[in-house]
């Protein structure tokens, strides 16, 4: 699916009132337009930097992304962050949400699924950073083949872009749920019953036909209007439908579809013209048009190949298995397949997020952790030192500081930069979100709730009473009654 595209339609929307120009290149799909509307940024130097610029970095820094400039990105993301001072509300909700979009283009689904959360959880986020992380979050459920709680979120977004003034919100959730129709709708064809992940996902989350094509429809339907109409949206519902039609067995669709991907203007970064071969293939499979997909797949370069390829994008081994068995090669189909298979279920085990399982504090310095990723690399080390001693209640930054030979004072700005909160905070936050996890579990360990905040280094009763309450708006005790 083209994270690429809500990625796009999202920036341009969350920037339309600071710089309408660059805005209005990302919503006509010009990301490389949108790149040199803002980019004079980068000629001034760090010292002379004001609030106003960080809103040009932080564009600069999504347009690198979209273009495939990763390491571009992640610096201007940094020069960003750096640029906001005394802000920490602000600095928290930034870095979760630029390093929740890196982290989705690396197909990293369950550390983006926790940078977005966050922020959907952040009282002090605003409607439009809700908003675009909750369009995350359900892109992310969809991707790991939780469709219902990728409905769940687009809802939750619908209700929200209702009462917002900006009415692009609104028009992207509605593409947004027709995308994950007609991509369902593709990848569960019952010519792909053997596409295991997806039907396996299908049978274990489905909801019945009528509910699914019901909240299709309410997320779908709308009055609200954009006039002009995005290109970047209109573009993407026409292609939408093609696929469809496609997906149904109308050979007609193909030619349409055959003419967008030989403009490669249509797809620019981050593998976006594999990623419309792929579908393409896919819809031609699930049609019966075995000819047409085989076609589309022969266009699919070794380098397209090799990059598209990555992590949990078992859709192109399958496509490959499929086309073997179509192509009269069966031990080379089961070959793929295997490769498929495997794939398919290493995404499942590693990417699948909120599994909800019981957590010991060092089990949770995983490399999928949001607040890891958001850190530079000398500063994980002091990260992963704080959750092998979460448990410890005489835990502090003094003794964290050493472990990496550097200052209290440096260890503390490090934080604050790239993380919105110092390590003591950090080291709070994590040990409530810890108890409370716990608490919900149904088969969590027995004894009391000081039982369990004692496990996770918290040894007085008023400040679990008070943390806890500042950070969930409700006792220990009302969460386990839920």
């Amino acid at each position: 699916m083209f994270s690429t595209i809500y990625f796009a339609l999202s920036s341009g929307l969350a920037q339309k009132n600071r710089l309408p120009a660059y805005a209005a290149a990302m919503l006509d799909g010009a990301s490389e337009r949108g790149y040199c509307l803002v980019d004079d940024v980068l000629e001034r130097p760090s010292h002379k930097l004001d609030d106003a610029d960080v809103a040009r970095l932080v564009a600069v820094a999504d347009a690198s992304l979209l273009l495939g400039y990763e390491q571009d990105a992640e610096e201007m993301y940094r020069r960003a962050q750096k640029t906001i001072v005394g802000d920490d509300d602000r600095l928290r909700i930034m870095s979760c949400r630029n390093t929740g979009w890196q982290l989705m283009m690396r197909d990293r689904y369950a550390a983006t699924a926790k940078c977005f959360a966050r922020i959907v959880q952040d009282e002090a986020a605003s409607p439009a950073e809700v908003l675009e992380a909750l369009i995350a979050s359900a892109m992310v459920q969809h991707q790991v083949g939780r469709q219902r709680d990728a409905d769940d979120a687009l809802v939750q977004a619908a209700e929200l872009a209702d009462m917002h003034e900006e009415p692009g919100w609104r028009l992207v959730i509605a593409l947004l749920a027709r995308e994950f129709d007609v991509q369902l709708r593709i990848r569960t064809a019952t010519t792909l019953s053997d596409h295991a992940f997806w039907s396996s996902a299908h049978v274990t989350r489905a909801q019945s036909a009528g509910d699914r094509a019901e909240v299709t429809r309410k997320l779908t339907e709308t009055t609200v209007l954009m006039s002009p109409m995005p290109a970047l949206l209109a573009q993407r519902h026409e292609y939408l439908e093609q696929l469809a039609a496609l997906a149904r067995g109308e050979r007609i669709a193909a030619a349409p579809l055959f003419d967008a991907i030989s403009r490669p203007q249509h797809f620019r970064g981050a593998g976006q013209a594999f990623l419309a071969k792929l579908d393409i293939v896919l819809a031609g499979l699930a049609g019966g048009l075995d000819d047409v997909a085989d076609s589309v797949l022969a266009k699919i370069s070794r380098a397209e190949a090799d990059t598209g390829t990555r992590r949990c994008n078992f859709d192109y081994l399958y496509c490959v298995s499929k086309i073997a068995v179509w192509r009269g090669n069966p031990t080379e189909a089961l070959k793929l397949y295997a490769s498929y298979a495997s794939e398919a279920l290493r995404c499942l085990r590693s990417e699948t997020p909120g599994l909800g399982a019981i957590q010991s504090p060092a089990s949770r310095a995983l490399p999928a952790d949001d607040v890891s990723a958001r850190l530079p690399a000398k500063y994980r080390r002091a990260y992963r030192y704080i959750i092998e001693n979460l448990d410890r209640a005489d835990l502090n930054t003094r003794e964290i500081a050493s472990q990496i030979d550097v200052t209290e004072r440096a260890l503390q700005l490090a934080f604050k930069r790239s993380i919105g909160m110092s390590p003591g905070a950090l080291i709070r936050k994590l040990r409530l979100e810890g108890i409370r996890n716990d608490l919900l579990n149904d088969e969590r360990m027995q004894g009391s709730i000081f039982d369990t905040a004692s496990r996770w280094g918290v040894k007085s009763r008023s400040a679990l009473a008070k943390g806890y309450r500042r950070e969930f708006n409700e006792s220990p005790s009302e969460t386990i009654h839920r």
